[in-house]
């Protein structure tokens, strides 16, 4: 009984300056009284140890961290280091003030939260038991982050190997914990969600195959019999065979082209209601060939192939860049190396927006893709999520359907164009991410999807490029350049080898920070993972 109450005690990480390290002690102490499991880094840094590596470690392990606020902590670079691993890892964070500071040198990310004051005289108590009511709060949803998280990253370490992953009632208890997160809660990472998505595709691959086995033993099972029947009766239902045969194949004639016209029927009522909505309700406006040239020809121009439901497409020119980051960029992941020339040939054209709901639910009406949720949040124009890169790639064939051209996802390299718009830097206006919240959504942990255009275009006109929500492309994923072919490099191509169960994604999202947001940054998801920061952009070829 004493080991089982032991193990539901809530993990508590404290992350402290070395110069409060008898606060530190009290508060450990405390914590420990009022019944949670609290731990910290007691002892320096080894030489020559990964310090990282270590503070990473005992960060994933905590069901929430408390950060105390003093002025050797907040001016500290390792206590920031803890504060964005915490925030990476999307685990609770708590504030407490220990010793007082300006305002003004408090981390961002600590400024959008509570405090709970220590600092003031006689309120040690109260303050104790004000930040153990805040660690009781959704007790059981925030071990359970912490321990399906721990799965994933060890999922993730093993190669993703199938072994790890969840099953049965574990995978039932794990998806009623990710569809159970309470307000305020920190979200589930994207492994969180990548781990539950490939179990279900497990469970659903495992159940296939054992309701296959078990046809094929009823089958053998209905053969045997048949075969052990009784000869004479066999041989009656022959003879009652060859009597009935004439009238027989002349029922299945009529049977068959019964079953030919239906499904005729059934493709031409698709078809029309198809037809119908793309010309009575959006309105279509296709360009003949002549007027494709003059499109190519007319850079930052823009279009729309409907008056109703059809994304704004602006046409970009043709050039070259480097892609990928230098290794003196400042948040350089090793995935965005080595730099390389990429060139791209000819004209072609980005939407201007990122694919908002409006232009989704006119194909959802048309009764060619399937409906996405918004989360509550509201559709219009705000950016369709919770659509897969297979859904993405249906609207996209539809949209070609209707009008005759080629609409697709983004190559990466015309994505990374496309976002850099001529520049080099971290961001489309520079280095310096001061002026990034006048170009992207980012950084609102808490937050949502905001309406597209709201913010500054880049210098080729495109809104969104940066934050809001991330955006499928078309390659498979790749770590890192090295192996990029070079008719990629000369075409500006999507890469179709590699990891091709991931797809690459770009641009960050309303919740990452800067670091996340630069135009070289690259991240990878499941090809059926549908989530609430991951969206759409199309591009469309250009020519006859």
């Amino acid at each position: 009984m004493a080991e089982a109450e032991e193990e539901r005690k809530l993990k508590v990480f404290i992350s402290y300056s070395r110069k409060d390290e008898d606060f530190a002690q009290e508060l450990l102490a405390g914590l420990n009284l009022v019944g949670f499991e609290p731990y910290l880094d007691k002892h320096d840094i080894a030489a020559g140890e990964d310090w990282e590596a270590r503070l990473g470690r005992l960060i994933e392990a905590a069901d929430t961290v408390v950060f105390v606020i003093s002025p050797d902590a907040v001016g500290s670079e390792r206590c920031a280091w803890e504060v964005e691993r915490t925030i990476a890892l999307r685990k609770r964070l708590l504030p407490i003030v220990w010793r007082r500071v300006d305002e003004a040198q408090v981390p961002p990310r600590l400024k959008q939260l509570n405090y709970i004051f220590f600092d003031r005289p006689l309120m040690s108590v109260p303050a104790l038991m004000g930040l153990a009511g805040a660690l009781r709060t959704d007790l059981e949803w925030i071990r359970e982050h912490t321990r399906i998280g721990e799965t994933a990253l060890r999922w993730d370490a093993r190669g993703r190997a199938e072994a790890l992953l969840l099953r049965g009632d574990e995978l039932a208890t794990a998806k009623a914990w990710l569809a159970s997160q309470p307000k305020y809660a920190p979200e589930p990472t994207l492994l969180h969600h990548e781990l539950i998505k490939a179990a279900e595709d497990a469970e659903t691959a495992r159940i296939s195959s054992d309701q296959r086995r078990l046809d094929q033993v009823r089958a053998a099972l209905e053969r045997e019999q048949a075969a052990h029947g009784e000869s004479e009766k066999a041989l009656a239902r022959e003879r009652a065979a060859l009597r009935r045969g004439q009238h027989t194949l002349a029922v299945a004639a009529g049977l068959f082209a019964c079953v030919v016209v239906g499904a005729i029927g059934w493709y031409n009522q698709a078809y029309l209601r198809e037809q119908y909505h793309w010309r009575m309700a959006m309105e279509p406006t296709v360009s003949t060939a002549a007027e494709e040239v003059e499109k190519a020809s007319k850079h930052g121009a823009g279009f729309r192939e409907c008056a109703k439901g059809c994304p704004m497409m602006i046409v970009i020119p043709a050039g070259s860049f480097l892609m990928g980051s230098p290794e003196i960029e400042q948040d350089r992941n090793a995935d965005e190396g080595p730099q390389h020339e990429v060139t791209i040939p000819k004209a072609f054209a980005v939407s201007k927006f990122e694919v908002t709901f409006a232009e989704w639910d006119a194909c959802v009406e048309a009764g060619a893709c399937p409906q996405a949720s918004d989360r509550g949040w509201g559709r219009d124009d705000r950016p369709a999520i919770f659509v897969s890169w297979s859904d993405a790639n249906v609207y996209a064939a539809w949209l070609s359907r209707m009008t005759g051209s080629e609409y697709r996802l983004l190559s990466e390299a015309e994505w990374e164009y496309a976002a850099r718009a001529g520049h080099q830097m971290r961001f489309p206006f520079g280095d310096d991410p001061v002026l990034l919240g006048e170009y992207a959504w980012h950084g609102d942990r808490d937050g949502k999807t905001q309406p597209v255009g709201r913010k500054t275009a880049n210098a080729f006109g495109l809104h969104d490029m940066h934050g809001n929500v991330w955006e499928w492309v078309v390659d498979c994923w790749n770590e890192g350049y090295a192996g990029k072919p070079d008719a990629l490099k000369r075409s500006g191509g999507a890469w179709a080898s590699g990891d091709c169960s991931r797809r690459v994604v770009r641009g960050g999202s309303w919740n990452n920070e800067p670091k996340n947001v630069r135009s070289a940054d690259r991240n990878r998801v499941s090809l059926g993972l549908t989530i609430n920061d991951l969206g759409i952009r199309l591009a469309r070829t250009l020519g006859p």
